[in-house]
């Protein structure tokens, strides 16, 4: 027993160290192995960023080359007519447009039989989504024809320097004389309306 009570007084300090640094090598590794898991999770979650990051990259890419397309495409697109201080849902905000459409008929010698106009028709695509920025006016145009003079007033058409639509295009032969055609035309004209505080919150 004295053996014990001195060799545990001699060592106990020593003891008490040895515990010590077994408990700090358990915390260590404990420490270090928390450690390890967290690096490992922050790594994954780095791949995952980059790869979505790369990801967003791409789209971002895709939407610029569109958007480059479309400025393009707007770019060879013809501007809607617009006259200043012209009155709103008439005639007479085309300005000289419908004027220009009958003059092009008179000068490739289409022989006019009937017109007729109808103010922003509903079945418009353009006025159906736009109502409040665009005037609309339809014309249906009934001629006799030559090949020849169809074809030269479809040419002033296409070359006419505001946006229009043909909407529509109906050609049968003449029975009397094959040589000429009777035509339905319908084109569509487009004028900016004068834009006011109300028309632009509707």
């Amino acid at each position: 027993m004295q053996f014990d009570e001195n060799f545990m007084k001699n060592y106990k300090e020593l003891l008490i160290g040895v515990f010590i640094i077994i408990l700090l090598a358990a915390l260590g590794l404990k420490y270090v192995a928390g450690n390890a898991s967290k690096t490992k999770e922050y790594v994954s979650a780095n791949k995952a960023q980059k790869a979505q990051l790369k990801e967003v990259q791409v789209k971002f890419d895709e939407v610029k080359k569109i958007k480059q397309e479309m400025t393009a495409k707007q770019s060879k697109i013809k501007p809607v007519f617009s006259q200043k201080a012209a009155p709103e849902d008439s005639i007479a905000s085309f300005g000289g447009m419908f004027e220009d459409i009958i003059d092009y008929v008179k000068m490739n010698g289409l022989r006019l039989r009937s017109v007729e106009y109808i103010i922003n028709p509903a079945d418009d695509p353009i006025y159906s989504v736009f109502p409040s920025l665009y005037n609309v006016c339809r014309i249906n145009i009934f001629v006799i024809a030559t090949y020849g003079q169809m074809e030269g007033f479809l040419r002033d058409l296409t070359v006419y320097p505001y946006f229009i639509n043909i909407s529509s295009i109906d050609i049968t032969p003449y029975e009397k004389d094959k040589e000429y055609l009777l035509v339905n035309i319908s084109i569509t004209l487009y004028s900016k309306k004068q834009q006011s505080v109300g028309s632009v919150l509707q």
